[in-house]
């Protein structure tokens, strides 16, 4: 698929950070600046936007499973509206370390995570204190702040798409080191290493973001 260069430009996916905040690693997909901000290079947004999709619809036919990752408030909200209902695995409040890179110990803490919460739903937590399903209610507000997205990911995911590879750098990070390709939307402060997938565009704007999210969701439907 291509994009039209017009498109992205209406969808603001050509507003980059301002000059003073960019990471000279993002240069090769700017293009000038204006007014004292970066504008991107949309034939390379487009460049790496159809690449990205490319690369999740092959996983699709593969039925292989991805996690979204985007933690920055426009983000999480996007995240909850286009994702959640799609029942995809996401991390949408805030990244726990080790998530992909202690995969095993983590996965404990999930299932922790879903006996509280089947004990709250079917009323079982009623055989505690009143003292101790307080504690347990704290403990569920936190998990579910942690791994709510994640609950029945049962295995590594085979693809990271992070939406702020500035903000959510460790996820990338993570992803690297365990050896899961990494597709990200990358602004012009953000540093495009280890990024397989990189689509060079706002993440700040709404429009943008969603622009990115629901064209990544159309490869994976």
């Amino acid at each position: 698929m291509s994009y039209d260069i017009k498109q992205l430009f209406e969808n603001l996916l050509h507003v980059g950070h301002k000059a003073e905040k960019w990471n000279p690693k993002m240069k090769p997909y700017l293009h000038s600046k204006v007014n004292g901000v970066w504008a991107f290079d949309l034939d390379k947004s487009a460049e790496g936007l159809d690449k990205a999709c490319q690369f999740l619809k092959a996983l699709k036919l593969q039925n292989k499973k991805v996690l979204f990752v985007g933690t920055k408030p426009q983000q999480a909200w996007l995240i909850q509206e286009l994702v959640s209902p799609s029942n995809l695995y996401y991390v949408d409040k805030k990244w726990t370390p080790g998530l992909l890179t202690n995969f095993k110990e983590l996965r404990r803490r999930v299932d922790y995570y879903l006996d509280l919460k089947t004990q709250f739903a079917d009323g079982s937590i009623k055989k505690y204190t009143k003292k101790e399903v307080a504690k347990f209610k704290k403990d569920l507000e936190k998990l579910d702040a942690s791994y709510g997205g994640v609950a029945e990911m049962r295995s590594k995911p085979d693809a990271v798409i992070v939406l702020d590879a500035f903000t959510d750098r460790i996820a990338v990070d993570e992803a690297v080191k365990a050896k899961i390709a990494v597709v990200a939307l990358a602004d012009a402060n953000a540093n495009p290493k280890g990024i397989d997938y990189v689509i060079p565009a706002n993440d700040d704007a709404v429009k943008s973001v969603r622009f990115v999210l629901e064209n990544m969701l159309k490869s994976l439907s």
